[in-house]
C-alpha cells in the first residue's frame, strides 16, 4: 500500500544493547533498492528514519487528495501505519479497492510488485497518512534453524498482527503507571511508536533511570537481553504508551 514524510528525533534509551539512528535526508545507493518513491510527493523518497545490514526503515506522508503515483515494490516489506486513513488503489488503471480505512497501527506485509504492473495507490480521505515501511534487506530468514519467540512482557498482553517466516509483529499497548516486568528480548528487533509517551528504567517498581520521551513514529533496534539483566520498562507519564514490536526471524 503506502508511506510517508515527517522529521523526527530518535533517543536512545540508556542499555547498550539498545540503539536507535537519526533521521537522515540522504539517500545511499546502498539503499536505494530497498526503498519505495512515490513520485507525486514532494519528497517523493520520504526519509530513512534507521537502516543497519539487515533492515532499512522508510517514513513517507501522503497528504490528503494525493495519490503516490505509479511506483514499485521490492517485497520483503511491512508496513505500519502511524497515522491511518482511507485508501483507494489502481493496478494498470483499474481501480482494485475504494474507500478502505487503515486504522492507527495497522500493519502488513507487501510482495513485490514491479514498475510495469502500474501499481498506485491514493489517499482519499481528509486527513495526512503517516507509515513506515520496514524493508528487509535478505531474502533469507536470519535464524532459519532456530526461529525466536514472540515478545512476551509478564505484566502486559502483547497482540499478535501477523506472522510469516520473515517475522513476528505485535502491538502492546502500556497505560500509565504500568511496569511491563523483568523480561529477555531475543535480539534482532524493531520498536515503532504508534503513540509516544514517557519511559524510564525501573526496579523493584520504582524509576531508576532517567526520564526518555517518545513521539509516534520513533523506531529503533534492540539487541538481544538476557533475563539475568532484571530489563524492565515503565510508563512514568500521562499518557498511553502505544507500539509495534517487530521480530525478526
Amino acid at each position: 500500500m503506502h508511506t510517508g514524510l515527517k522529521i523526527t528525533t530518535l533517543l536512545i534509551f540508556a542499555l547498550p544493547s539498545w540503539s536507535a539512528n537519526a533521521e537522515d535526508d540522504g539517500v545511499t545507493d546502498e539503499n536505494r533498492p530497498y526503498m519505495l518513491n512515490y513520485p507525486n510527493l514532494e519528497d517523493s523518497d520520504g526519509r530513512i528514519i534507521f537502516e543497519n545490514e539487515h533492515v532499512v526503515l522508510q517514513r513517507l506522508v501522503v497528504p490528503a487528495g494525493m495519490w503516490e503515483g505509479v511506483h514499485s515494490h521490492p517485497g520483503n516489506q511491512l508496513y505500519v501505519h502511524v497515522k491511518g486513513g482511507e485508501w483507494t488503489g489502481r493496478m494498470a488503471g483499474e481501480t482494485t479497492y475504494e474507500a478502505e480505512v487503515s486504522p492507527d497501527g495497522e500493519v502488513g506485509w507487501m510482495d513485490a510488485i514491479p514498475l510495469s504492473a502500474g501499481h498506485d495507490s491514493g489517499n482519499t480521505g481528509d486527513t495526512l497518512i503517516d507509515l513506515i515501511y520496514v524493508t528487509l534487506k535478505s531474502d533469507q530468514p536470519l535464524t532459519p534453524d532456530n526461529p525466536p519467540e514472540a515478545q512476551h512482557y509478564p505484566n502486559i498482553p502483547l497482540e499478535p498482527l501477523f506472522e510469516n517466516h520473515r517475522m513476528i509483529v505485535q502491538r502492546v499497548k502500556v497505560e500509565p503507571g504500568q511496569f511491563e516486568g523483568v523480561h529477555r528480548h531475543p535480539g534482532n528487533q524493531i520498536f515503532i511508536h504508534i503513540k509516544g509517551g514517557e519511559w524510564s528504567a525501573i526496579k523493584d517498581g520504582t524509576p531508576t533511570g532517567p526520564i526518555i520521551t517518545r513521539k509516534p513514529g520513533d523506531s529503533g533496534w534492540m539487541g538481544e537481553i538476557d533475563m539475568s539483566e532484571g530489563h524492565e520498562y515503565g510508563n512514568v507519564g500521562d499518557t498511553t504508551i502505544d507500539l509495534v514490536w517487530i521480530t525478526l526471524k
